[in-house]
């Protein structure tokens, strides 16, 4: 997979980013009972880069850097409907770029409405393109980021351990 070198972008950092049903949000304190809800649910969790949290001091961890992070390269927002909490989207480091929702919401075309929103607000600072890995077997993903207008540009065999378990990457890329 290729990773863009320090990609100067333009424009300010939005604290709020609006769809027609969503609010993309950056994240507050008073998040951690409901990402912990998401970050403990093994089936949520089963493709995501680490396995689900054990303790709620992992989640707050994980909460407290997503706050802490600023600048462009941190355009990392809790995904929230009608007050709820349904998970996160943005980059993990650009380019690269993922949604994670809560799994009562899956099918409802969230992470669609979301990451096209990311999507969109990336290419209007200039970004030259995005990235995803993707653990192939999360059929629900890669076909999420086809739609998009992602392609796959790589495979590695055994590209991370999860949970212990080698576990396979696809690399995907848009341009923007």
């Amino acid at each position: 997979m290729q990773r863009a070198a320090a990609h100067p972008l333009e424009g300010e950092e939005a604290d709020e980013i609006r769809t027609d049903r969503l609010v993309l949000r950056k994240a507050r304190p008073d998040d951690l009972d409901q990402l912990h809800a998401i970050f403990t649910d093994a089936e949520t969790m089963a493709h995501w880069s680490t396995p689900p949290h054990k303790t709620l001091k992992e989640s707050r961890d994980w909460l407290q850097s997503m706050i802490e992070g600023s600048g462009m390269a941190r355009a990392d927002y809790i995904i929230e409907k009608d007050g709820e909490v349904l998970g996160k989207v943005g980059p993990f480091k650009l380019p690269e770029l993922g949604v994670l929702v809560r799994r009562d919401q899956w099918g409802q075309g969230i992470g669609f409405e979301a990451m096209s929103a990311i999507i969109a607000y990336l290419r209007e600072r200039s970004f030259p393109y995005l990235v995803a890995d993707i653990d192939p077997a999360n059929k629900a993903s890669v076909r999420l980021f086809e739609k998009l207008g992602f392609a796959q540009s790589g495979y590695k065999k055994n590209a991370m351990l999860y949970d212990g378990k080698p576990v396979d990457s696809v690399y995907m890329r848009k341009e923007l």
